[in-house]
């Protein structure tokens, strides 16, 4: 997975190299050109040469931001050990700081005197920035409360360097000078979470190959308990004669056909109704106790 990761970057640069590099006099007339065309953007009815000038615009500003991809890919190396324990990959931050170069080519004043890239370098640091801030968490944070996340985790790691333990809730909300409720939802909503398709490491698998199935557990624990309940019904029915354990089994279906109604089976042994739903009742008595003893035998035997 890493090793595609990195081609991917590599064919990247591989398809940017072929942009040159701009020399200060070409940077400045495209800034021109850039300024100009932005002043009739919002402008209605263009005559022709106006929408020219606008496409020109347009042309120059990919010029300016295709010459200056290898600036990108080179600042968002830099944050690339921020990218541990995150779901973002290299080629994300490059695309967010690839929108912070677009930014800068619209706002760059070319009549202060400096380069491009000068200008340019916040901006592209500040899109990856921000895009890590964004994006890096599961739930998203506003910008505000992440510089108190931020503030939080450098106290944490001060405070555990001076005393040896880890700070308490009571302790970071005094420290940020936000509630205990305020600070206890911003340290949840600011956990890492990472793809269950994510390597665990090389060659070890995925994170779902760890992960517990649920259902073949439950599963597996019904299993055994029909087993066991099988078990206990032998041991109840051992105690019956051969006619009581006909009448049970027939009651309750236990012999492949539906279960017989208590009206049906009196009509069948030739008593009452009532006499039949007593008879059952010392039946299930006896079955419950004969259960129980072979239970506590069983348990017994094995110590």
């Amino acid at each position: 997975m890493a090793k595609l990761r990195a081609d991917g970057v590599q064919q990247y640069l591989n398809e940017i190299s072929v942009y040159p590099l701009l020399t200060a006099s070409q940077e400045i007339e495209l800034a021109r050109v850039i300024a100009e065309a932005r002043l009739l953007e919002d402008k209605q009815d263009l005559t022709l040469a106006e929408k020219r000038l606008l496409k020109r615009g347009h042309k120059a500003k990919q010029t300016l931001v295709t010459s200056n991809l290898r600036l990108v890919v080179y600042i968002a190396k830099q944050y690339g050990t921020r990218l541990s324990g995150t779901n973002m990959e290299l080629m994300d931050l490059i695309q967010e700081g690839t929108l912070g170069l677009a930014r800068a080519s619209e706002l760059f004043d070319h009549t202060r005197g400096y380069k491009f890239s000068t200008y340019a370098y916040w901006w592209i640091k500040q899109g990856i920035t921000r895009g890590i801030d964004m994006k890096e968490r599961l739930i998203r944070i506003p910008q505000h409360s992440v510089d108190k996340v931020y503030k939080i985790e450098r106290y944490k790691r001060t405070f555990m360097t001076e005393h040896g333990r880890a700070p308490t809730i009571e302790e970071l909300a005094e420290h940020v000078h936000s509630r205990y409720d305020d600070v206890l939802l911003m340290l949840t909503r600011s956990a890492r979470h990472c793809s269950l398709d994510s390597c665990v490491a090389e060659g070890d698998g995925t994170m779902i190959d760890f992960v517990l199935d649920e259902n073949a557990v439950d599963a597996q624990h019904d299993f055994e308990i029909q087993v066991e309940n099988k078990a206990t019904l032998q041991l109840a029915l051992a105690c019956l004669s051969e006619e009581e354990t006909h009448l049970i089994k027939k009651r309750y279906g236990l012999d492949g056909n539906p279960p017989a109604a208590l009206s049906v089976l009196a009509k069948e042994c030739g008593m009452t109704r009532e006499r039949l739903r007593h008879k059952m009742q010392v039946l299930h008595s006896k079955m419950r106790v004969n259960a129980y003893k072979a239970r506590l035998v069983s348990r017994c035997d094995k110590f």
